[in-house]
């Protein structure tokens, strides 16, 4: 489980450019018929910095934490590996409805979702991943203490309000 990282050259930037027309208006249901498939799943890959190289294990936890269910999983999980593996980011949508993204940056992979919350993957060692020891990891990265020191006279002058 190990990160790779994609460097942009203005040729990949160009033919991107001239096909996103034609996927957006691919992607907006010209030839929707406006049946029981516009209810359906779409994985939409979103270009990002980073990506990552996820085991099926790694994409069966994330999708079933994010509520997923198994059939859901089993139709959408290998584009949903092989979107972060090639593109670092993906939304997973029913119809004009995002019910989440999953985006790749460094060794993590961050979860939104529309019914379940905010969620940090670590890919690398394959462990759920508090804000916390994000925020500490990063200080620390950057050479500046986990802890702030507070003046206490800063926090002397505050207005208080009456008890109600």
């Amino acid at each position: 489980m190990k990160t790779v990282v994609h460097k942009l050259t203005i040729p990949n930037i160009i033919a991107v450019l001239l096909l996103t027309p034609f996927l957006l208006l691919d992607g907006a249901g010209c030839a929707n018929s406006g049946g029981s498939d516009s209810m359906a799943f779409q994985v939409v890959p979103v270009g990002s910095r980073d990506v990552a190289v996820m085991s099926s294990d790694d994409v069966v936890r994330v999708m079933r934490r994010s509520g997923f269910s198994d059939e859901q999983i089993v139709e959408l999980g290998t584009q949903v590996r092989n979107a972060l593996l090639l593109s670092g980011a993906v939304e997973i949508k029913r119809g004009k409805i995002i019910e989440a993204i999953f985006a790749v940056n460094d060794n993590s992979l961050f979860i939104t979702t529309r019914l379940r919350g905010n969620f940090i993957y670590n890919v690398e060692n394959g462990t759920w991943v508090g804000l916390e020891s994000i925020t500490k990891s990063s200080l620390q990265r950057k050479g500046t203490p986990s802890q702030p020191s507070f003046n206490s006279q800063t926090y002397s002058n505050q207005p208080t309000f009456p008890n109600r």
